[in-house]
């Protein structure tokens, strides 16, 4: 009898504890009339710093308000090198200003890193994205790939270029046409990497400037004198030259035997943003289905694996690829930045 009534103690002990176990359980899910807690939703307003092409961010800032109607973004474009510019300015001064940094220059961000001024983000939505295109501990990330590659006018140019050598055949002298690489990130990554290269070196560049070539502005101003036949030939990134010619633009361009100069555009985070929240949920979305496939509709290629490329890009396994040489960039900015001064005579 006394072992029954001990058990039964020992029971009501049990249940006692198991219904105080429930209701710290249940509390810990319902807050306020029952509903469910959970992580507030980013809101407030972002700026971002950026080179991509206005018609791009736009749609892709824009996209990204629709879907977080809570948070605004707020947009500083130019070229890589005056968005640079004005980041060291502000560095400087005390604080950059950015929350968001997206441009074509690999060795800044890193420059950033080491001066701690860049925070390190995971997005959940890159899961499945090759960890190569994560930089410094993911401090900044690429988002979707562009390649520097040689674009003609179809209407002009009946014997494509097959080669980056080409640009200083006399056919195309005064005809050809590269960015300023004062301007363009994609442009002075190229000129490094070229600068860098067995078989080109300054050597490329001094024989492209005595056939000529014209130094334009950004990839853009490129493209409209490409399209109107002003040049025939040029330096240009692929996404251009594919948005144009889907458009109906007397535009294409090639792959050059030697290939493809893969140009890193990493987005990342400024450490001292007063809004981490919303600027790692735009970090974020720039990974999910949604905006990689809004990147194809731009004519970007996707780096979320399972999104299909833009009409008319192969594989990316049967493209020859160039990759920068972000080493030597980053260790001889001025010299590289003094050539190109001394041989266009350009600041």
């Amino acid at each position: 009898m006394k072992r029954r009534v001990a058990q039964q103690r020992r029971l009501r002990s049990g249940v006692a504890f198991l219904g105080l176990a429930c209701a710290a359980w249940l509390m810990s899910w319902y807050v306020g009339g029952g509903r469910v807690a959970a992580a507030a939703a980013p809101s407030g307003t972002i700026t971002l710093y950026t080179s991509e092409s206005e018609d791009d961010v736009n749609a892709i800032a824009g996209d990204f308000m629709k879907r977080t109607p809570g948070v605004t973004v707020k947009i500083f474009r130019a070229g890589t090198v005056p968005v640079e510019a004005k980041l060291q300015a502000e560095e400087q001064a005390g604080g950059i200003q950015a929350d968001v940094v997206w441009f074509a220059d690999p060795a800044f961000l890193h420059n950033l890193v080491t001066h701690g001024q860049l925070a390190a983000y995971a997005p959940p939505a890159a899961r499945g994205v090759p960890r190569a295109f994560h930089y410094d501990g993911n401090r900044y990330h690429e988002v979707r790939l562009i390649f520097n590659v040689l674009g003609y006018n179809t209407l002009a140019v009946h014997l494509k270029p097959a080669s980056w050598w080409d640009m200083a055949l006399p056919r195309y002298r005064g005809r050809g046409g590269m960015p300023n690489p004062f301007v363009s990130g994609a442009a002075f990554a190229s000129v490094g990497t070229f600068a860098s290269m067995k078989g080109f070196g300054w050597g490329y560049y001094r024989a492209l400037r005595q056939n000529d070539i014209q130094v334009i502005q950004a990839n853009g101003d490129v493209l409209q004198k490409l399209a109107s036949g002003e040049i025939v030939v040029a330096q240009i990134v692929d996404f251009f030259v594919r948005h144009a010619k889907a458009q109906g633009s007397p535009v294409d361009y090639v792959v050059p035997a030697e290939g493809a100069v893969l140009i890193p555009t990493p987005v990342a985070i400024v450490k001292t943003t007063a809004n981490l929240a919303a600027a790692q949920a735009f970090v974020n979305y720039l990974y999910t289905p949604d905006a990689q496939r809004l990147f194809v509709q731009r004519a970007y290629i996707p780096v979320l694996p399972g999104i299909p490329l833009p009409p008319g890009v192969p594989a990316l396994s049967s493209i020859k690829i160039i990759q920068p040489n972000l080493a030597y960039i980053a260790e001889r900015r001025a010299e590289i930045r003094q050539n190109v001064a001394q041989i266009f005579g350009i600041q």
